[in-house]
């Protein structure tokens, strides 16, 4: 009956302090303002430096020529409906490789565009309206409205790297 006695009669206090965990004695590490300072450049600079390390190694992927010759035209197009064809802008496209170009993707001033899903076979010449180019939200491009002034074609190469060309047309 004694130990009942002396846990009726101990403080709540103690009791409380009883039902908790011990408390932990190792000292929590702490960086200094010039090592916090040290560690946050080192985690900006170093993703920066592989990057530009990359490439420097590995170069633009527009220096990976693709074979094809670009110009803007006017050319005379059949109509869908069987009438006689009419005159219109056009963007021609010819593989000058030895090779087809899958993942062909064509796009106009750098805004619209037209991803072609076939292979461009090697020595084709593909005639385009500029009517079908688009924007990513589905706007037409208007030919005549505004001046093409840069064509880009890319596409892959047989080492797998992707090829680009791209031409500057004067506005």
């Amino acid at each position: 009956m004694n130990s009942t006695a002396r846990s009726e009669n101990s403080s709540p206090e103690a009791q409380c302090l009883a039902d908790q965990p011990p408390r932990s004695i190792a000292p929590v590490p702490q960086l200094s303002s010039k090592a916090f300072t040290l560690a946050l450049l080192a985690v900006c600079i170093i993703p920066l430096a592989g990057l530009t390390l990359y490439a420097t190694l590995y170069g633009r992927a527009a220096e990976k020529k693709l074979p094809v010759e670009v110009a803007i035209e006017q050319r005379v197009l059949p109509m869908p409906s069987g009438e006689r064809g009419a005159l219109v802008d056009v963007v021609v496209i010819k593989n000058l490789a030895d090779f087809d170009i899958p993942n062909v993707t064509i796009d106009l001033n750098g805004q619209y565009f037209l991803y072609r899903d076939p292979p461009l076979a090697k020595a084709e010449t593909l005639v385009l309206p500029q009517s079908v180019f688009m924007t990513k939200s589905s706007q037409r491009f208007a030919p005549g409205r505004y001046p093409i002034t840069e064509v880009t074609v890319t596409g892959k190469l047989p080492s797998n790297a992707r090829g680009v060309t791209e031409m500057h047309f004067g506005g």
